[in-house]
């Protein structure tokens, strides 16, 4: 199915309850520690107008989560950030590997890719791609991993950012727990 055919239904970002992250629109779930901290909740980023008074803005961009840990010991805060974009702002793409492709090209002058892009499934059984990344900003160095998944018509980038392997696997237990029904 194209992006062209799909629904283009109210999006809505999500809502938090009980630990639990969750959007109707997306069909998605996920686990958020009780001792994280919620930066970003269901935030529409871009919309385009809506063509009839009818009808409603067109969602664009949605920063759906963001959420870190809160460490007193140490300045960078790990930190996982799920953002939807609609795939029809990229009209060349295909998939989520093309989707990924473009992503790397706005990091790639500024900072080195680690690895290539793969198709991988979660521990939760969940299909994806996902590359990998290393950044120094403002003399503190920190890894990221992107992971993409196609829902309707968004493409959806799941973003892990943290500095040790100990902060990484606490990301991807959090990142495990996501559930697409």
């Amino acid at each position: 199915m194209s992006c062209k055919d799909t629904n283009r239904g109210a999006v809505e970002g999500g809502k938090l309850e009980n630990g639990v992250y969750s959007s109707t629109y997306f069909n998605v779930s996920m686990n958020v520690p009780g001792s994280w901290t919620v930066d970003t909740l269901g935030k529409i980023e871009k919309t385009t107008p809506a063509t009839k008074a009818d009808k409603k803005d067109t969602v664009l961009v949605a920063n759906l989560l963001t959420i870190y840990q809160e460490n007193e010991k140490e300045a960078f805060k790990p930190n996982l950030s799920m953002i939807a974009e609609r795939c029809t702002l990229y009209p060349d793409l295909k998939n989520e590997n093309d989707y990924l492709v473009h992503i790397q090209k706005q990091y790639a002058d500024l900072n080195p890719i680690t690895s290539e892009i793969e198709k991988t499934f979660l521990k939760n059984n969940i299909e994806c791609f996902t590359f990998d990344l290393k950044m120094t900003i403002q003399e503190m160095t920190m890894k990221q991993t992107h992971f993409a998944i196609k829902r309707k018509d968004f493409y959806i980038d799941i973003t892990i950012t943290y500095q040790t392997d100990e902060q990484k696997e606490e990301l991807n237990a959090i990142l495990n727990s996501l559930k697409i029904n």
